[in-house]
């Protein structure tokens, strides 16, 4: 019975030790494959990255690769977020950047309400921030910047007007303060071809109605017998400038130098890999 009884309470402790290692195994988020960070600066990002999934009560994660196994950082970065299971809520929302040595790309993928909250331009914004440190090889630097970026975008909150649309399908989703409806490019075409059918029979009918060809027919013939008498006389007549001042003012450029932007406020351009569909953009660097 004693021995019986050891052998539970070893069993019993492994199984303490196993939740313990799968706990803190689920609460990584740091993941440094091209050993680019010191063990104090991966403990120092896995604290900041917990701060600020609190803070947006969406998942972050951060990996670094040497090796893609042929495939692109988009193609890394989405299946990497799907096979770890990464995600808040039904819709898995978070992000995952991604600096990828073997493809020289420094990459951003999002998933859920992320997706809407870091549209096109602003995930170009960010890249255009961080890209510098990637070349400067501040690999803590670029990660900080990107994180400080998504806070900022956070409390900004999703832009008015946002809206998904997927690159393959052209499947719209628009987004309606917390609700969205979807349409297709042939639902959206239809719905323009039959509006411009009723409006075109609105037309025809009112002119129709309101035609008053007679009157049309006097009223033409009224004007000729008034204009049988007339006639024309051209004059050269000429606008001299006197006087003139020219005002010139500096128009300030833009600085937003994105080379990968939407052009549309609010897009947010989607993809599917897998069965999930994700959204960002990367830079080379």
């Amino acid at each position: 019975m004693k021995r019986l009884g050891l052998v539970l309470s070893v069993i019993f402790l492994l199984l303490l030790s196993g939740v313990s290692l799968a706990d803190t195994k689920s609460d990584q988020r740091v993941y440094d494959q091209a050993g680019l960070f010191s063990e104090e600066e991966v403990s120092k990002l896995e604290e900041e990255i917990q701060n600020l999934r609190e803070d947006i009560n969406m998942d972050v994660a951060l990996v670094t690769i040497l090796d893609a196994h042929g495939r692109t950082s988009e193609r890394y970065a989405d299946d990497f977020y799907d096979e770890m299971k990464f995600g808040t809520g039904e819709d898995a929302s978070g992000l995952l950047f991604l600096m990828d040595m073997d493809n020289r790309e420094l990459y951003i993928s999002t998933c859920g309400q992320m997706i809407r909250l870091l549209t096109d331009e602003r995930v170009e914004a960010m890249l255009d921030h961080a890209i510098g440190y990637m070349g400067d090889k501040d690999y803590v630097g670029c990660a900080r910047q990107l994180m400080e970026d998504t806070r900022q975008w956070y409390e900004k909150g999703i832009e008015k007007g946002q809206y998904n649309i997927d690159r393959d399908t052209g499947e719209i989703s628009l987004y309606r303060g917390g609700r969205k409806r979807s349409i297709r490019w042939y639902e959206a075409l239809i719905a323009a071809a039959v509006s411009a059918f009723c409006a075109g029979s609105v037309c025809r009918n009112v002119k129709r109605e309101y035609a008053m060809e007679d009157e049309r027919r006097q009223a033409s013939n009224y004007y000729m017998a008034y204009r049988a008498d007339a006639s024309f006389r051209f004059r050269d007549n000429r606008d001299v400038m006197k006087n003139s001042h020219v005002l010139r003012q500096v128009i300030p450029r833009s600085t937003y130098t994105g080379s990968g932007g939407s052009g549309s406020a609010g897009r947010s351009t989607t993809h599917r890999t897998g069965g999930r569909s994700h959204g960002g953009g990367g830079r080379k660097f």
